[in-house]
């Protein structure tokens, strides 16, 4: 009697968690690229080599990588090298800009992530996106994470985790 209580209980937990699921909208993602246009927006930028402070419109006139990045992420650290020498070769054809979705103001300097930027030798527009707005905007919810968007405001492609040249020719392809 107590085995058929136990998998009726387990039964039930699993009910209640697919439907509470089902209802919040958590899904797997399943790399799809919403198409939909995402109308102009403009971002904050800050100080730092290669960048103003200021604001910059995104997408603006012609395609975008926005990149996502966090000064405690040590992946978005190692995969700095490839996004810079990418940005070098592609500069002409591809606006770039970062943004770090670190709280800036408040456990994290401005100083502290323009050293980073620095120090990683970035030299392309740095912006800041403390309250994620654009990352929400985006749908992006980790890490580093790339999202290509061309001159008409959609969406074109994604990438989260490591970058190298190779994946980020791949990302870009269908822009240029």
């Amino acid at each position: 009697m107590n085995r058929r209580r136990l998998l009726a209980g387990l039964a039930g937990v699993g009910v209640v968690g697919g439907g509470w699921a089902a209802s919040s909208g958590w899904a797997a993602d399943d790399g799809a690229i919403d198409d939909t246009p995402t109308a102009e927006f403009t971002v904050e930028t800050i100080d730092a080599p290669g960048s103003s402070a200021g604001t910059l419109t995104v997408p603006g006139n012609r395609p975008m990588l926005v990149d996502f990045v966090s000064v405690g992420c040590e992946v978005c650290s190692d995969s700095m090298p490839a996004l810079t020498e990418f940005q070098e070769t592609r500069r002409e054809s591809l606006r770039f800009v970062s943004l770090s979705t670190d709280p800036v103001g408040f456990s994290v300097e401005q100083s502290s992530l323009r050293e980073w930027w620095a120090d990683h030798d970035g030299a392309w527009p740095l912006g800041v996106d403390s309250q994620l707005s654009v990352a929400n905007r985006l749908d992006v919810s980790s890490v580093p994470t790339a999202v290509v968007i061309d001159s008409e405001g959609q969406i074109r492609g994604r990438t989260s985790g490591r970058k190298s040249i190779e994946k980020l020719d791949s990302l870009v392809e269908p822009v240029l």
